[in-house]
C-alpha cells in the first residue's frame, strides 16, 4: 500500500467518523503530508530517518504545533495500518522520531504575578463575564468550548456539580466544583442585567436575527491581554494553569484527569474510577478557597472597554465623523 492509498482509505474509514472540523483538518494536513513526502513509495519504504527529513522540512515554513499534528496524523495513519489493516510493518517509525523540544510547549505555569495581573485585567472589563469565565476555569480547568456551551439547567449549585455536555470528541461528565466556583458560578446566574430570553450562563449579545450565542471570547481576550502586557500568555494556558495548581495541592494524575477531562495523562489501567462525591470529598480537603480580590467592574473614559462588534463599530464610526470634521486638505476644516 502506497502511502497515497494509505491516507486516502484513512480519509475515508477514520476521519469520516470525526468532527467537520476534525475532517476538515486531516484532509488539508493529508494534502501537505502528500505534497511534501513521495507518495508513490510504499508505506514500509518509509523509515524515522525519512519522518525526520519531513519534520525539519516542515518546520522552515510552519509553526512547531502545526508539525506536531502532522506527525501526530502520521502516527495514527501507521497504528490504523498495522492493527486494522492487517499490514505487516516493522513497527510505527512515528514513534521514533524525536520531537522538537520547543514543541512540547510551555512546561512551567504562569510567571509570579502573571495570575494575579490578568484577573485584574479582566475585572477592569466591562462586561463582568469575562473576569467570571476566568476565574472559573482557573478553578476548575474546564475547555474554552466547555465553560460557553454551559447552560443554566447544567449547573447544580446544590450538589456542586457541573454538567459538561458532549463537544465534539469530548465524553459528557460530572464536574466538582470547589467552594470558590460554586460562588462565581452563582454570581454569573444572579448578573443583574442577565436576559429572560437565553439559557446561556455566558450569553453575548442578540443577533440581527434576534437569537443569543454563547459569549465571544476569543477577541475580548486577546484584547485585554494585549493592554495587559501579557502577550506570552494564550488561553489554554489557564486550563494548563488549573491542572498544574490540582497537581501541586495534592490530588493525584487521575483525579486530575478526573475533573479536567483530559485526555493526554496516562492512567493506569488498575486505577480506580473516580465518583464525583469522592472527588469532592478530596476538593474540600486539599483546594483552599481562592484569595483573588472581588470582581470589580471598573469603568473608564480612556478605555471603554467594548464588549462586542457592534461597540467597536460604533467607536470607529465617531472617530471617522470627527476626522472629517477635521481633516480636510492639508489640515484645513472641511465646508459643509
Amino acid at each position: 500500500m502506497t502511502l497515497e492509498e494509505a491516507l486516502n482509505r484513512y480519509i475515508e474509514e477514520v476521519s469520516r467518523k470525526k468532527s467537520s472540523q476534525g475532517y476538515d483538518r486531516d484532509v488539508r494536513l493529508a494534502r501537505m503530508i502528500q505534497d511534501r513526502l513521495d507518495a508513490s513509495q510504499s508505506l514500509d519504504e518509509i523509515s524515522p530517518l525519512v519522518l525526520s527529513r519531513y519534520r525539519d522540512l516542515r518546520l522552515k515554513e510552519a509553526s512547531l504545533s502545526t508539525v506536531a499534528k502532522d506527525l501526530e496524523l502520521l502516527k495514527d495513519l501507521f497504528r490504523v495500518a498495522m492493527t486494522q489493516w492487517g499490514l505487516a510493518l516493522d513497527g510505527n517509525p512515528a514513534n521514533a522520531v524525536m520531537e522538537h523540544g520547543s514543541s512540547l510547549g510551555r512546561t512551567t505555569g504562569m510567571a509570579p504575578g502573571e495570575r494575579l495581573r490578568l484577573v485584574a485585567a479582566c475585572d477592569h472589563y466591562t462586561n463582568p463575564i469575562l473576569g467570571l469565565v476566568i476565574r472559573i476555569i482557573l478553578e476548575t480547568g474546564l475547555r474554552k468550548n466547555e465553560i460557553l456551551s454551559l447552560k443554566c439547567a447544567d449547573i447544580d449549585l446544590a450538589h456542586r456539580i457541573c454538567h459538561v455536555p458532549r463537544i465534539q470528541l469530548n465524553a459528557p461528565r460530572r464536574v466538582p466544583l470547589t467552594k470558590s466556583a460554586v460562588k462565581l458560578f452563582r454570581r454569573a446566574l444572579e448578573l443583574e442585567d442577565r436576559p429572560l430570553d437565553t439559557e446561556w450562563v455566558f450569553y453575548g449579545d442578540p443577533s440581527r436575527y434576534g437569537d443569543r450565542k454563547p459569549y465571544a471570547l476569543d477577541r475580548v481576550f486577546k484584547k485585554v491581554i494585549a493592554k495587559a502586557r501579557l502577550k506570552r500568555i494564550v488561553f489554554d494556558d489557564l486550563r494548563t494553569e488549573a491542572m498544574m495548581a490540582m497537581r501541586a495541592a495534592g490530588l493525584t494524575e487521575g483525579e486530575v484527569a478526573a475533573i479536567t477531562g483530559s485526555r493526554h495523562t496516562r492512567i493506569s489501567r488498575k486505577a480506580p474510577e473516580y465518583h464525583v462525591e469522592r472527588l469532592l470529598e478530596r476538593l474540600d480537603a486539599v483546594w483552599p478557597e481562592t484569595t483573588l480580590p472581588e470582581v470589580v467592574v471598573v469603568v473608564t473614559e480612556e478605555d471603554p472597554g467594548l464588549s462586542d462588534v457592534q461597540g467597536d463599530h460604533a467607536e470607529k464610526t465617531e472617530e471617522k465623523r470627527n476626522s472629517r470634521r477635521t481633516g480636510g486638505a492639508f489640515g484645513q476644516p472641511r465646508r459643509f
